[in-house]
């Protein structure tokens, strides 16, 4: 058993960052065996959680592959009580019966396809209301939850959440779960990725149980909570699927959520049936936090947590981790697991000390401004021409190639490119980044100038 321990860490190893396997996976320890499950020891609670979300499912995929059989984890933490078992993942994703806490049910299944659950009652409490952290970025969006909560198949169906990764839809859209899982206890809620849905209706088809399947989504389900809808754009077949079964839900007043990286019309490959009846309810976005919502979300994780963070700390971390709210949170973890190991203090230069490679990466991060620069170099024009309403040839195309690059690299919003670029309409910005696609397919010489461009950009 300690050879397929060390077997699954070879695995993981080639997957990640070194600084990241020697942070949080070369302290954990493998001490042991008792039955058929490995006993891992955790030096802090901070790397233990940190490693369970993170790392524990791959470690245990591959774990489970080489034994040939399921692998169960016994996981503690030193001078803590003894540990709950972790088991392997179940078969299938479980429906949210009115017995289970909602969050109990998640964690089990919001992971990527076949990943395990962790540990029973690991993340209850943890997605709800009262732990998300509001301010004027999310405001709406979290405004619209509440009120779904409240008062489900209102006026928000359905209620579609929108933004960039690790801005915090997922977890209103759990909280919304567990507000309706106390509210309704004997309703039953289907929360899940729009991954598992295409797979579960692929499994559906070749085993001749597409019924039974209908059966879950459109008639046993009263609310059906859906991640990452935009997965299922580009597939004919789940599309339709899905078209029938939101027509059906929406008919029977059954509330629906869904969330999504980007507006719905931005949503290459969606059906535009799907995409009006994203707008027969509510569109909410979520943008990146302001620097007050930012350290509000520190000094919250920081006292659920229990960690001591000084003012000074929470300030310098907000000051330099602007657009993911995951990635702020993960380096206040990072900076806490380290001072832990090192019996150190939490300082600003022992935060910048412990982080320096990251924010070395994060000085180098894009901008528009930097893109708009470069492109206006290069055709030996200002950034202000670019941002004009000037129609020429000599600009208009320059104008395009800045869209398109600033959407690709700096990951910029459609409206947001639309603002700096002298305020156009996000369609204007849609139609150039998608001229400019076509014609790098098309015209050699476009593609050549556009990867001239990008390559100055990245290096």
């Amino acid at each position: 058993m300690l050879g397929i321990w060390e077997a699954s860490l070879r695995v993981i190893e080639g997957k990640i960052k070194p600084h990241n396997f020697d942070m949080w996976i070369k302290p954990i320890e493998c001490v042991g065996l008792d039955g058929a499950a490995l006993r891992l020891r955790a030096p802090n609670r901070f790397i233990k959680e940190w490693f369970e979300d993170n790392y524990l499912p791959t470690i245990l995929e591959v774990a489970t592959g080489l034994a040939g059989q399921p692998i169960q984890v016994l996981f503690d933490v030193r001078d803590e009580p003894p540990p709950a078992l972790i088991p392997p993942s179940p078969p299938a994703a479980p429906v949210l019966a009115s017995a289970d806490p909602i969050d109990d049910a998640i964690d089990g299944i919001a992971s990527p396809a076949g990943a395990p659950p962790t540990a029973k009652g690991k993340g209850e409490g943890r997605y709800t209301f009262e732990t998300f952290v509001v301010g004027p970025s999310n405001q709406l969006a979290y405004a619209a939850s509440r009120a779904v909560a409240e008062v489900p198949a209102g006026k928000y169906n359905p209620l579609f959440i929108y933004g960039g990764v690790g801005l915090g839809k997922t977890h209103l859209l759990r909280a919304i779960g567990s507000e309706l899982q106390q509210r309704h206890a004997g309703w039953k809620l289907q929360y899940l990725k729009a991954e598992s849905y295409m797979n579960e209706y692929i499994t559906a088809v070749r085993g001749g149980g597409i019924e039974a399947f209908r059966a879950k989504y459109r008639e046993s389900c009263d609310v059906l909570l859906m991640d990452d809808i935009q997965f299922i754009a580009g597939k004919d077949r789940t599309m339709e699927e899905f078209f029938h079964t939101f027509n059906s839900l929406y008919e029977s007043h059954k509330q629906m959520v869904f969330t999504a990286d980007r507006y719905p019309h931005e949503i290459p490959d969606l059906e535009e049936r799907i995409r009006s009846r994203f707008q027969w309810g509510l569109i909410a976005d979520i943008q990146p936090p302001e620097l007050e919502t930012r350290i509000a979300i520190l000094e919250k994780k920081a006292a659920v947590d229990h960690i001591d963070l000084p003012k000074d700390v929470s300030l310098y971390l907000a000051t330099n981790i602007k657009s993911n709210v995951r990635e702020l949170e993960g380096l206040l973890i990072r900076v806490a697991a380290a001072a832990s190991l090192s019996a150190s203090p939490i300082t600003v230069e022992f935060a910048k000390e412990t982080l320096k490679s990251f924010m070395s990466q994060a000085q180098h991060s894009l901008t528009v401004d930097q893109v708009q620069k470069e492109v206006a170099t290069y055709f030996n024009l200002k950034p202000a021409d670019l941002k004009s309403a000037r129609r020429q040839q000599l600009v208009a195309r320059p104008r395009q190639i800045a869209m398109y690059l600033a959407r690709k690299l700096v990951k910029a919003s459609y409206p947001e490119l639309g603002q700096r670029f002298g305020g156009k309409d996000h369609t204007t910005v849609m139609a150039a980044c998608k001229k400019i696609e076509e014609l790098i397919k098309t015209d050699p010489k476009t593609r050549h100038v556009v990867e001239q461009i990008e390559r100055h950009l990245t290096q």
